[in-house]
């Protein structure tokens, strides 16, 4: 998933950004003096320059001696005769010897002079893996001297490629990993590369600050200028224009295009590291205006939208059909913007009737996730005269939250697209910190299982992207949403978030046990025959979790009300020319459409308890045959008295209910290809 952050560029602001010899780098840097950790192959050093004298197998290595600035945030690196090179600046890396073999971990930066390629590369053991993130170098044959400036911010590393002598970018490019999150720095080469093949690398000293540290990377300004200023062509080749404002014209500027800015006499009325959603994306400003133009009913419009086009668009479809659709807010973010839900279905009021949750949004920089929830939303209104939709619309209640995360969206589309993981939240430490990037990630928020994993993904640094705030259920998007919980008890729900196509089945978090038998698993199976396949044909994948994680929605959920509670994560983030949009949309309406028909066509549960136990207050509701091992106890609705729930399989099951003062009443129940509704008394 794509995250924010700036720490190459904290960096530059921290140091300022120096006119060295055709590089945007920051001050503060010395040379790496050679010092071999581990060698194959003969390496000669002079004057802070590596080259490979003898080679001693196919591939050859240098590693650093690590001086304890590892991992870096960045390296420059000057390479002599680049055409006659062959090799890759190891970073992250990490050497094994067993003779006859040794094993490589971490990261390299190759340079393939013959055909004028860089591109990244990842080394797992004895094997490479290219990541697909490459570039052409026009004219390296010319190149008596290469100019790199790679950064390195978590798993994000982006590199810029010079001439050393004209000071021309001749390529630049960016790849994200999270395979490896720390080692030394080293050089890697074929046993072909000339001998005259020099490497000098730079990294910064001392270490900076890690206070406005996030794992993520910018690499483009935003820069407002005077409408109509004329700039040198030198300087404009590295600006694009993306909006004509009233007063201003405004640009993106790559980190050249700053440098050569503030060495000019150009006066810049704005400037800042990274760039709004907003600008990026040519068609928002057009879609915004229609979209505030017309009637309420007229204000969904397609495509990618910020928080307003949300509301608008939930806005338009109840306006469209006010009898079965309506628009509330369930909580307020700390920057003071609603969250909204979307009700859809009949007897809105009632609730007796099953509950679904869609919801998207959390991660708001994962652009694409609103879009899922607001398709389903529109779909079924336009649908409603369909039986198999009809039977829907009046059998459930549909809550839609397309945005759990509105300061996180509005900070990515109007702010900077280095934000949006995270929901703004500037507590005092953030303050103190002076960070620049702040706020806690929602779906490391939840109650249950809160703080049990402490990893990178999983921090108590508020300075992670991952921070999961300083309480459980600390959060106003949190709070929204399991008071959602608890006023619905969904009986299902999915979570959208991108990107890996794959379906998440609970429980997600290690230690959590799952129930025997477990209906999630039990139903995954037929979700993902119902999807589509991604581009390319991939098919989604139903796996328990991605890395560790805790502290999410879908297990809080599954463990607070027994909700199957589904996380999908969507295959892009954002679309592109080869990433369309509306068929990733389309394709994936089959994960809730077979939550709907297998609730109904079961086997399923309907279980009304007792009126005399109600009014003692919470009434427990278990299915014998299945156990929960984590203390799980679900209750019917406080206000029906009704409880939900899918089963794995047709079979024989024996319900019991508890009243609060302890009297209990278990009925067996045959349950087959149906749901069964299963009214009870208190002398059944």
């Amino acid at each position: 998933m794509r995250s924010g952050g700036a720490l190459a560029l904290a960096i530059l602001l921290a140091a300022g950004v120096a006119r060295g010899e055709g590089y945007p780098i920051p001050r503060g840097e010395h040379p790496v003096a050679w010092k071999p950790a581990q060698t194959l192959g003969e390496w000669t050093a002079e004057g802070g320059a590596l080259a490979l004298t003898t080679p001693k197998a196919l591939r050859n290595f240098f590693l650093q001696e690590d001086e304890g600035t590892s991992p870096v945030p960045f390296v420059r690196a000057r390479i002599q005769n680049p055409a006659r090179a062959d090799l890759a600046l190891l970073f992250r890396a990490k050497v094994r010897t067993a003779q006859p073999v040794f094993t490589l971990t971490g990261y390299g930066l190759y340079l393939d002079g013959r055909r004028e390629t860089v591109g990244f590369v990842r080394y797992d053991g004895t094997r490479s893996d290219d990541s697909g993130a490459r570039a052409k170098v026009p004219g390296l044959a010319k190149v008596t001297e290469l100019e790199l400036v790679l950064f390195l911010a978590g798993p994000v590393f982006a590199v810029h490629v010079y001439d050393a002598r004209t000071k021309a970018e001749l390529a630049n490019l960016v790849w994200s990993d999270a395979a490896f999150a720390g080692g030394s720095l080293g050089v890697y080469a074929h046993k072909t590369q000339s001998a005259d093949v020099r490497v000098s690398l730079f990294v910064p000293d001392p270490p900076p600050q890690e206070a406005s540290a996030r794992d993520g990377l910018s690499l483009e300004w935003l820069v407002r200028v005077e409408r109509g200023l004329q700039f040198a062509p030198e300087v404009r080749r590295h600006l694009r224009r993306v909006a004509r404002e009233a007063d201003a014209d405004v640009y993106i500027a790559s980190e050249l295009g700053v440098h050569l800015l503030r060495a000019s006499s150009v006066n810049v009325r704005e400037l800042h590291p990274g760039v709004p959603y907003r600008f990026l994306d040519s068609t928002f400003e057009e879609r915004l205006a229609r979209a505030r133009k017309g009637p309420e009913r007229e204000g969904f419009v397609e495509g990618l939208k910020d928080p307003e086009l949300i509301e608008r668009a939930m806005r338009a479809l109840a306006a469209r059909a006010p009898e079965r659709a309506r628009v509330i807010e369930i909580g307020r973010t700390h920057e003071d913007r609603p969250i909204l839900a979307l009700l859809m279905g009949e007897a809105l009021d009632d609730h007796s009737r099953p509950a679904m949750l869609l919801c998207g949004g959390t991660h708001a920089n994962e652009l694409v996730t609103p879009e899922l929830p607001l398709d389903a939303a529109r779909w079924l209104l336009e649908n409603a005269e369909d039986k198999r939709v009809a039977r829907w619309l009046s059998t459930f209640h549909i809550v839609i939250v397309p945005l759990v995360n509105p300061d996180g969206s509005h900070g990515y589309w109007h702010v900077a697209t280095d934000r949006g993981r995270t929901n703004r939240r500037k507590d005092e430490q953030a303050t103190e910190l002076g960070l620049y990037e702040y706020g806690v990630d929602l779906n490391r928020n939840y109650p249950f299982q809160w703080g049990s994993v402490e990893d990178r993904y999983n921090s108590e640094d508020p300075r992670s992207p991952f921070y999961r705030g300083p309480a459980a259920g600390s959060e106003p998007e949190v709070q929204a949403m399991m008071k959602l919980g608890e006023a619905w008890r969904f009986v299902a729900m999915v979570s959208y978030h991108a990107a890996a196509t794959r379906l998440l089945v609970p429980y997600t978090v290690e230690g959590a046990r799952e129930p025997k038998p477990s209906a999630a698993w039990a139903v995954a199976p037929a979700m993902i025959d119902a999807v589509a396949p991604v581009q390319g044909g991939k098919r989604y994948e139903a796996v328990r979790h991605l890395y560790p994680v805790a502290g999410t929605d879908q297990d809080w959920f599954y463990w607070s009300f027994g909700t199957l509670a589904y996380l999908v994560e969507l295959p892009f983030v954002s679309p592109g020319p080869r990433r369309p949009l509306a068929p990733m949309v389309e394709g994936a309406r089959g994960f809730w459409q077979v939550l709907f028909d297998r609730f109904l066509d079961g086997p399923a549960l309907t279980v009304r308890v007792p009126e005399s136990f109600r009014e003692e207050g919470p009434v427990t509701v278990a299915v014998e045959e299945i156990a929960w091992p984590n203390g799980e106890h679900f209750s019917a609705h406080p206000e029906s008295g009704v409880f939900h729930t899918y089963l794995p399989a047709a079979g024989r099951y024996t319900v019991k209910v508890t009243s609060a003062s302890g009297k209990t009443v278990s009925r067996p129940v045959e349950v087959g290809s149906a749901r069964v509704v299963l009214a009870l008394t208190e002398d059944s």
